[in-house]
């Protein structure tokens, strides 16, 4: 009787243990199959997964000082600062980028600067668009255009150039774009004012979800404002 309690208690041993593995084996395919999801697409699991990025790391998100923003110099018809009245947003350095290696619009390094295409019109010559991008936000706080989506028609923006001249422009329109299509057509739109009778602003920055496989958000914010008399 005795040798045959211990032989149940071993079979019982080995059940509990294969049920152990292939609950492993379950979770382990599970995270697997989101982990791969999450990195092709940028969907959120609906489950907790380890090291989930949700923005570039890689973008510079230290503070910029007010000695800094006083002492940011520019040309005297170059873009100095800008700023969103509704979004508090207040002289906020704009920086020169150009293209990169790719082809892309580049961005500024810091999270709390803007930057300006400097193959794009400078503000005050009446004719074309000023095309200035920035972040939507990084690993640990939000840019300067986190909340840009939310601005409406007649929204002012309002740049001051490196000579003191302060220009002002409203929103034309406001936009959500897949990337896809900002590749096709909407760069080329970009560059040009949405009112050909005056003068254009136009804002891009980051939208939608951050797809780790291109190292990218999937679509972008298209907002185009153009000048008002002051």
């Amino acid at each position: 009787m005795a040798t045959g309690l211990e032989i149940q208690h071993k079979i019982d041993f080995h059940v509990v243990r294969w049920i152990v593995v292939l609950l492993l084996l379950v979770m382990a395919a599970v995270f697997m199959y989101f982990g791969y999801r999450w990195y092709m697409t940028g969907e959120q699991p609906p489950i907790a997964l380890p090291a989930i990025a949700s923005a570039d790391p890689g973008v510079d998100e230290s503070k910029v000082s007010q000695k800094m923003i006083d002492s940011h110099i520019v040309k005297p018809y170059e873009p100095r600062y800008l700023s969103i009245p509704k979004l508090r947003v207040e002289k906020t350095r704009v920086m020169q980028v150009g293209l990169t290696r790719e082809g892309m619009l580049d961005v500024p390094a810091n999270i709390s600067d803007v930057a300006w295409y400097t193959k794009s019109m400078t503000p005050g010559t009446g004719t074309g668009a000023v095309l200035i991008d920035g972040h939507n936000g990084g690993v640990a706080r939000d840019g300067v255009f986190a909340q840009l989506k939310t601005l409406k028609k007649g929204d002012e923006i309002i740049l001051e150039r490196g000579d003191g001249k302060v220009l002002t422009y409203a929103v034309y329109d406001n936009i959500s774009m897949p990337l896809e299509e900002v590749n096709d057509s909407g760069m080329r739109r970009m560059m040009y004012s949405a009112d050909p009778s005056k003068e254009g602003l136009n804002l891009i920055t980051c939208d939608g979800k951050w797809v780790p496989r291109y190292q990218q958000f999937d679509r972008r914010i298209m907002l185009r404002a153009v000048a008002v008399k002051k």
